[in-house]
């Protein structure tokens, strides 16, 4: 299983840089040219930003675990289409599929992070020291999250046009719902007692607190994400080996 997945990542690395003549590098520009927009700004409107004093870093920890559950997503539930000839293979199973472009997408991402975080903390002079522990509890909440949501939609999206159009409407202002741009615990409590129940807003707080210790994230529960991503992990899963050939032949 770990040739076959291998193998696959190899595959799916190289048709990335053959179908975009930026290849991988889009993959860096994407969040980078994000925080730098969200940074120039929101300085011009406020003085600090809801965190700390520096604009990039409140917008890195916010941007990135976005983009990393985001793209494993997206990967994620196009995994079927992009490989439909090889599933006739007896070597390759649904989960080498979702697993190469999962595998790929998530180090890719924590890549992209690790390297903003290095800049961030030469160019600022900031001395980050982030609490490890809650800072890789932030990226897996992410990654399972996207793997989830990814799995389930590989049957869904192929399936229905419709769903496929109504989750793009759904999904656009996540951004501003997730606590991305600023706190959801500043909106009114009505409103907030919805927002905390969004998977994704938990993931962004858990993640920040691993930079800012004094934020209080008392309302986020990994427990309840993880729920969440085993059950679409679980569903999907099953509707992939059940009726992918005939969402796929339709």
């Amino acid at each position: 299983m770990a040739r076959v997945i291998g193998a696959l990542i190899l595959r799916e690395t190289g048709s990335r840089d053959s179908r975009a003549s930026l290849g991988f590098l889009w993959q860096v520009i994407e969040p980078v040219v994000s925080i730098a927009i969200l940074s120039v700004l929101f300085s011009m409107i406020s003085r600090s930003p809801p965190l700390g004093t520096n604009f990039p870093l409140y917008y890195v920890t916010g941007v990135v675990p976005f983009h990393l559950y985001a793209s494993i997503g997206r990967q994620v539930s196009g995994s079927m289409r992009f490989s439909r000839n090889l599933l006739g293979l007896p070597a390759v199973t649904v989960v080498d599929l979702i697993m190469a472009r999962f595998l790929l997408s998530a180090l890719t991402n924590i890549c992209i992070f690790i390297a903003m975080l290095v800049w961030l903390n030469t160019a600022y002079d900031l001395h980050l020291r982030p609490d490890m522990g809650a800072l890789m509890l932030g990226l897996v909440m992410a990654m399972i999250l996207g793997l989830g949501i990814g799995t389930l939609n590989a049957v869904l999206i192929p399936a229905s046009a419709i769903y496929e159009s109504v989750w793009g409407l759904v999904t656009r202002p996540m951004v501003l719902v997730s606590g991305v741009l600023f706190h959801i615990e500043d909106l009114p409590e009505p409103i907030f007692a919805v927002l905390k129940w969004n998977p994704i807003a938990q993931i962004v707080a858990q993640t920040r607190h691993a930079f800012y210790p004094s934020y209080d994230i008392a309302w986020v529960s990994p427990a309840y994400v993880a729920l969440i991503a085993a059950v679409c992990f679980a569903l999907g899963l099953v509707g992939l080996y059940r009726y992918i050939f005939d969402v796929l032949d339709n």
